[in-house]
């Protein structure tokens, strides 16, 4: 099996969708890929992975879910704004404050629109919303971004793991980023912020291409 036989499986992260990936497919047409949709626009989840070896792109909670969930056929991993813990603990203090993430739950339940375009605004775009948001399937994002903790897993992963991270994110941090990984975990830092597969897709496609190339017997 050659690099590029290896499929491409795409996970997007909370209050986005597939459409974050638009860039970097179409550029590399000649890879089998495939998007994973945690339906927070009204589209019904697809979130079952291949039974067959894959390479996984996870952003920001995508990262997260991927480090947790730890697929049997992942063969590398390409996080991109990610990181393995996002709330803070005692072990973790650069984590972001449990509060906030439990405030945006009680307004998700009165304002799903409102509190859906303000944290797309602080990651840093107007982009109109692909569907009407699904509270529930959001609330739930939330649930996981507050609950899992994958440093353990990230730490023992069977694969080879990359990270691409901003050095300007607003949503998660240098210092938590940093934190929620092994000091051995190489991260490459660009001047950018929480969206790099838009504002940042060469970056991105290079990443994925040095992970495709480790693959190659």
């Amino acid at each position: 099996m050659t690099a590029t036989d290896l499929p491409l499986v795409f996970v997007h992260g909370w209050a986005f969708g597939p459409e974050i990936w638009a860039p970097i497919p179409a550029a590399r047409p000649h890879c089998a890929s495939q998007m994973l949709d945690f339906g927070y626009f009204s589209a019904p989840p697809q979130t079952e992975l291949p039974q067959r070896p894959f390479i996984a792109i996870g952003h920001s909670l995508g990262a997260l879910w991927l480090l947790s969930t730890m697929p049997q056929y992942c063969r590398g991993m390409v996080l991109i704004n990610g990181f393995a813990r996002f709330t803070a603990s005692d072990d973790f203090p650069h984590g972001i404050p449990p509060r906030l993430l439990t405030r945006m739950r009680r307004r998700m339940a009165a304002a799903p629109n409102d509190t859906v375009r303000d944290f797309r605004r602080e990651a840093g775009t107007d982009l109109p919303f692909p569907g009407p948001p699904n509270p529930q399937r959001l609330d739930d994002g939330l649930h996981l971004l507050l609950g899992l903790d994958a440093r353990q897993g990230a730490r023992m992963a069977h694969c080879p793991v990359s990270c691409v991270a901003g050095t300007r994110d607003p949503i998660a941090p240098p210092a938590l980023t940093q934190d929620s990984f092994a000091p051995s975990t190489a991260i490459e830092w660009h001047d950018g912020g929480h969206l790099l597969p838009l504002t940042h897709p060469d970056a991105c496609l290079q990443a994925i291409d040095r992970m495709m190339k480790r693959m190659t017997p």
